[in-house]
Formats: structure tokens, sequence, C-alpha cells
């Protein structure tokens, strides 16, 4: 390289670093945002709540609520038959909203095969996986924030949409 191109490449680097804007990330003064947001789940928790409360009052079966927020038609207890993350499990599922109309019917689904907690799943599919026996089935009540929260799933559920799903594992290996 000639001495000419060199110089020409050193004061364009030179100039380029003279006039330098600094991006300073953007804050807020007030969590007025962040209140907001919050207090809006809350509410809509509480809604999704009473929905299920009434449904439950309408169900031959029997609630249990879980530690991650669901409730099952098991005991809700965990044992030690029952997958858990890194287990291969086989299993089929539907889906109905809070009025009881079928969503996604099991034909649509089909059987899944996956391994817990690579798939991508629901949070709250993946919480009542690990509380049914191979074998077994259980109606699992869902609210948004476990379901599919202010997305949807883009296709027949809507943002926000609190569930009721039917599960049933067909099978588990464990690793």
């Amino acid at each position: 390289m000639n001495k000419f191109a060199l110089l020409i490449i050193a004061s364009i680097g030179f100039v380029s670093c003279d006039n330098q804007i600094v991006q300073y990330p953007v804050s807020y003064s007030n969590d007025d945002f962040m209140q907001r947001s919050q207090e809006r789940g809350k509410m809509l928790l509480q809604e999704e709540i009473q929905w299920f409360e009434e449904y439950k009052k309408t169900s031959d079966l029997t609630f249990n609520k879980t530690e991650s927020g669901l409730w099952i038609s098991n005991s809700g207890q965990k044992t030690e038959t029952m997958a858990n993350v890194g287990n291969y499990v086989n299993f089929t599922y539907q889906v109905y909203d809070v009025k009881g109309n079928l969503i996604y019917p099991y034909s649509e689904i089909g059987t899944q095969k996956i391994i817990l907690g690579k798939a991508d799943i629901a949070r709250g599919l993946h919480a009542a996986l690990q509380l049914i026996e191979p074998g077994q089935e259980a109606r699992v009540l869902l609210p948004s924030f476990l379901g599919y929260a202010g997305y949807g799933d883009d296709n027949k559920i809507e943002p926000n949409q609190p569930l009721i799903l039917d599960v049933k594992v067909n099978e588990i290996k464990k690793h």
C-alpha cells in the first residue's frame, strides 16, 4: 500500500473519531407506566379468578390450586412417577375458552412428544404436565399469564385469554 492511501485511511479514521455523539439511555423520572401496568395486571387476574370461581361452581370436578397459580382437577401434589424437567413426555390436550367453547380439539393439536423444559409450550401447560401421572388426565384452569399472556397465539387464542385445558399424559420416560 502506498503512503498516500495510508494517509487517507488514517485521516478518515481520525476525523470520524472527532465527532462522536454519545447516546445516553432513556430514563423516566416516574414509575407511572409500571404502576399502571401492575394495576392492570392485578385487575385482569382478579377478573380471571372470578371467571374460574363461577366455572368451578358449575363443574362436577373438584379443583386444587397449585403453587404455580393454576387450578387442576387432581390432587395437585407431585409424586415420583410424574414428569420432571428434562424428561420425555408424550401427551395430548385440547383447549377451551372460559365459556366452554372448544378452541383447539385433540385432533387439531395431535399427540405431542417433548422433552419437558426444552419445548415451546405455555408455562401453565409445562407446570400441569409435572402434576399428572402417566396414563391419567386432568382438567386445568389456566390464567392468561400462564397461557399466552398479552400476545395470544396469533391464531385462535386472544391476548389475555384465560383457558381451560384437558390434558392426558400418555407416557413419561425419565432420564
